[in-house]
């Protein structure tokens, strides 16, 4: 299996192969005696992307088939509607919620309210897109910034300078420093932090089943031998604890076949 890890999303990852989610995902390799992985670093958009309105398209990573799965993916009703699939989750991710730059204007934001025209800017193909955002404000115009750490920083440089009004942002943790939180937190835009799986053209649907089932197996496992605890509570990077869900689908009897040596 090929997984891409892709661009820093802290503290969930801090760089290429640092990270809650690149010590997971080897961890659940090395736990299942069925898998042989290929990590890659690859960007952001060979797994989730945007179009120029800011909608989520599957990358072409995943469409091709040159990448079986991604890491580290949020589990969203546009991304399943899309087709994609995802694996058990491992975190519970983070909230996102709209931030402005301070002194810029705007108070506080109930569920509901206008944006009254206001730039919102987004990261390409992340949970925070436009779509998700409209369900709980209207009276916006999007402007997409690419998923990469220069994409990160040009979308808070204009949110500074003023170039947009305000940011769909995902994590209270990582505000901008001359920046706050507007909006109340919205629940339903980063539910749940999982592998996706996209069963490609050339694939076939088989691997991607083989993939997930294979995945499932490898998490089980670590939640059942205490590696994925240690994994989650031994967290240095910044924001903290990733909210690892330590409770699961224990391993299935073929899993257990698979691995004889496994705890039961």
């Amino acid at each position: 299996y090929t997984i891409g890890t892709g661009t820093a999303f802290p503290p969930w990852d801090v760089g290429p192969r640092r990270g809650i989610n690149y010590e997971l995902v080897t961890a659940i390799c090395a736990a299942n005696s069925a898998m042989r992985c290929r990590i890659q670093v690859r960007p952001n958009a060979d797994c989730v992307a945007s179009d120029d309105a800011g909608n989520l398209v599957i990358g072409a990573g995943l469409a091709t088939g040159s990448l079986d799965a991604c890491v580290g993916w949020f589990n969203t009703a546009e991304r399943e509607q899309l087709g994609a699939e995802f694996t058990h989750p491992h975190s519970f991710g983070p909230t996102p919620q709209l931030i402005a730059v301070d002194g810029g204007g705007f108070g506080r934001l109930e569920d509901g309210d206008s944006l009254g025209g206001a730039l919102v800017g987004f990261i390409e193909g992340f949970f925070t897109d436009p779509t998700c955002l409209a369900r709980h404000h209207d009276d916006f115009e999007s402007r997409v910034f690419e998923a990469s750490d220069a994409g990160r920083a040009d979308m808070v440089a204009a949110l500074l300078d003023g170039s947009v009004d305000l940011l769909f942002w995902d994590s209270v943790g990582t505000v901008p420093t001359g920046t706050h939180v507007v909006g109340v937190p919205i629940q339903d835009c980063g539910p749940l932090l999982s592998t996706i799986v996209f069963p490609p053209n050339t694939g076939g649907r088989r691997k991607a089943d083989d993939l997930r089932r294979d995945y499932n197996c490898g998490l089980a496992l670590i939640r059942a031998n205490g590696v994925m605890a240690e994994i989650c509570a031994r967290s240095k990077y910044p924001g903290g604890d990733p909210q690892c869900i330590l409770e699961g689908p224990p391993p299935t009897v073929q899993c257990l076949a698979d691995n004889p040596t496994a705890p039961r």
